[in-house]
């Protein structure tokens, strides 16, 4: 089993994989980071499993458990939509609702934690 840092830095990177910053880079990257990285990161690291035992060690408060769950609900829901391109991405709502609640959910961790903490949570 992964240690609850590793757990810690694999939800960060899930969510730095799907916030807005992602639609600044190439055609071919927003499809890797969304399509592949998110598609796969997504239900393990957003999971019930892991964002309980986030919870449960007190990482994460219950608003960013909330989001998580809600980030979660909405990425499975659209990725049953439809077969996803990175025009597609660009124009959609449902992914601008993906980019804002990864953006809402960073935004709450650096409220709770300082950079340093989390480098250490990190390392538990």
């Amino acid at each position: 089993m992964i240690t609850i840092g590793e757990s810690f830095e694999l939800f960060l990177e899930t969510l730095k994989h799907s916030n807005p910053n992602v639609l600044t880079l190439s055609d071919e990257l927003i499809e890797y980071y969304l399509l592949e990285g998110f598609a796969i990161e997504a239900p393990a690291y957003l999971s019930k499993f892991t964002l309980d035992r986030l919870s449960n060690e007190g990482i994460i408060d219950k608003e960013i458990l909330g989001e998580s769950k809600r980030l979660q609900s909405v990425y499975f829901l659209i990725d049953q939509m439809k077969v996803w391109d990175s025009p597609s991405i660009k124009k959609s709502s449902e992914w601008k609702e993906v980019f804002s609640l990864s953006d809402k959910i960073c935004e709450l961790v650096h409220k709770k934690w300082t950079d340093e903490e989390i480098e250490y949570l990190k390392t538990l």
